[in-house]
């Protein structure tokens, strides 16, 4: 059961929550929330939770070797201030608290693990700001279909640092230090080119040294625009991970990009995909309830480890190609759109399929 009102009664303000059980647990959440809905809007709050019980798996070699339950109780509450501008840039001001914990037990019949995850629990407040340049030029058919879209034209800098210790319930002591910039490198009415990075991860001071720390940087580039039948995408990531605890896995596969291969084929602390894409965006609107949207991809990427331990049964660069459609409600503001993809891997070991069918709901086309 899923339920989310992205302005509740006009009010600008949000709420959701959702509700399933599982053949291996059980998911609660749910959330309310006044974004920043404009440039000009002084103030924000947030409040969430979740609590969500299931099986994982641990992967060795795109091989599930045992699975254990993981328990997750998350709460999050935090507000924002419009602080300073100066011309189109703006300065926010973040505060919040979060308390994430994770408990993690071995299920029956199930070989050891030689390593379980060990329970964490972090517990603390935060502090950040939020530095942006308010520019933006519409588009069509760049993320959405058939819909004009306020494309940023400029930058956005999120700083967040933390301190979780255990005079707050937490299982040890630690800083928290996360940060996402994106800027803009060409913008015509017909192109769009942007960057990425982001950095995730905790310091900890009962030993020293950093963990689950994660650094991503991205390229992306669209070409269309307004012009139908005539669309690119093409995006280049790669990402950088240390210290990761026995239940974060840095992965490759279906889920993360590469279509054409099983969700955990590889992994690894190092990770770079290339996709390409050839969008259409035909003015066909089924009994003027969705659009429709067509696409031509292949898929580049590899996992693998700094040192020698395996990545998985190929532990090559692999490449995959497909195509598939894109289904997006006309009718209804509804925030993701459905995908159907079809995809052919051209490398990997006889495992795995001849080729793969994805259906999932995105945010973006």
């Amino acid at each position: 059961l899923y339920f989310d009102d992205p302005n509740v009664l006009g009010s600008h303000w949000q709420a959701g929550f959702s509700f399933d059980e599982r053949s291996d647990g059980r998911g609660r959440g749910a959330y309310f929330e006044r974004p920043f809905f404009s440039e000009t809007t002084n103030w924000r709050f947030g409040l969430s939770g979740i609590d969500d019980v299931r099986e994982e798996s641990r992967y060795v070699g795109a091989e599930a070797i045992a699975d254990y339950r993981r328990s997750h109780e998350f709460f999050s509450i935090d507000g924002g201030w419009r602080l300073a501008e100066r011309d189109d840039r703006q300065l926010r001001l973040l505060a919040g608290y979060r308390y994430d914990a994770l408990a993690f037990d071995q299920l029956p019949n199930e070989p050891n693990l030689d390593i379980l995850p060990e329970d964490r629990t972090l517990s603390y407040p935060w502090i950040g700001f939020d530095y942006r340049q308010n520019r933006f030029r519409e588009m069509t058919n760049l993320t959405r279909l058939q819909r004009v879209e306020d494309v940023r034209d400029g930058f956005v800098w999120r700083t967040e640092l933390g301190y979780s210790g255990s005079g707050l319930g937490a299982t040890e002591d630690r800083v928290v230090l996360n940060m996402d910039f994106q800027d803009v490198l060409h913008v015509t009415e017909t192109n769009y080119a942007s960057y990425t990075l982001s950095q995730s991860g905790t310091y900890r001071l009962d030993e020293d040294q950093v963990e689950n720390l994660l650094g991503t940087v991205s390229v992306q580039y669209f070409h269309g625009g307004s012009e139908r039948w005539n669309s690119w995408y093409t995006n280049l990531a790669f990402t950088a991970a240390h210290n990761l605890t026995a239940d974060q896995q840095l992965l490759i596969g279906g889920e993360n990009g590469l279509r054409g291969y099983p969700s955990e084929y590889q992994q690894g602390n190092r990770r770079v995909l290339w996709t390409l894409e050839r969008r259409y965006f035909p003015d066909w609107h089924p009994f003027k309830l969705f659009r429709v949207g067509g696409v031509i991809f292949t898929d580049v990427g590899r996992a693998w480890f700094t040192d020698d331990r395996n990545s998985g049964p190929d532990e090559g660069v692999l490449k995959d190609v497909g195509f598939g459609m894109r289904l997006a409600s006309s009718r209804i503001e509804v925030q993701r759109m459905l995908h159907l993809d079809f995809a052919f891997p051209l490398d990997g070991d006889d495992s795995i399929d001849d080729f793969q069918i994805l259906l999932r709901g995105r945010s973006q086309f």
